[in-house]
């Protein structure tokens, strides 16, 4: 916890020097060109764009602090479209917001879709790839009727647009979800 409030405070130091170099660089051009004539503007810019990548290196490189890559699906096109994106496995979870037993697995759901799936560090960049994607549909979408989802919460398994296989989670869900993504990885 204390190493993300102190990479926090340098990504903030970071962004206060980044966005005052350029201004620096601009009103004491003359003074800088009087005192040190050997540093020329470009050099100043080298700085503040190395600056740049030591902040992206500082913030990109962060493991602790990965947000999870959950795709959130309303229609049919944009299901499809998930699902033939790439030829991973692709797990999809049915929800209510209101449901209890929903609220408590999306908490292991999301644990599942930060080690499996493609984790985004504070910057928005995919941190690494991982051998599955994640998508959830909302209760109150067509695609719940359309695909007979009946109890929530629900995951359902894709390769493609090839179903295979349809969990309703309880209490071991994550365990059953996990040990058949594993069997169709090993599959493959």
């Amino acid at each position: 916890m204390a190493r993300k409030y102190l990479i926090t405070a340098a990504a903030a130091v970071c962004i206060i020097i980044l966005a005052s170099v350029p201004q620096c660089c601009q009103s004491f051009t003359t003074t800088m060109h009087e005192v040190h004539p050997t540093i020329s503007i470009s050099k100043r810019r080298n700085a503040s764009q190395q600056l740049q990548m030591i902040f992206r290196d500082l913030v990109s490189n962060d493991e602790i602090d990965l947000r999870v890559s959950i795709t959130s699906i309303e229609k049919k096109d944009e299901f499809e479209k998930f699902l033939q994106e790439d030829d991973r496995l692709c797990a999809i979870k049915f929800y209510a917001p209101f449901c209890k037993a929903c609220k408590a697995f999306g908490k292991k759901f999301r644990k599942l879709a930060i080690d499996r799936g493609d984790p985004i560090n504070s910057i928005g960049e995919v941190a690494r790839h991982g051998d599955a994607r994640f998508g959830e549909i909302d209760f109150s979408s067509k695609l719940v009727k359309e695909l007979g989802i009946k109890k929530f919460p629900t995951v359902l398994i894709y390769r493609g647009s090839e179903k295979l296989s349809e969990i309703t989670c309880k209490n071991d869900a994550i365990e059953k979800i996990t040990a058949e993504m594993d069997s169709h990885l090993t599959l493959r």
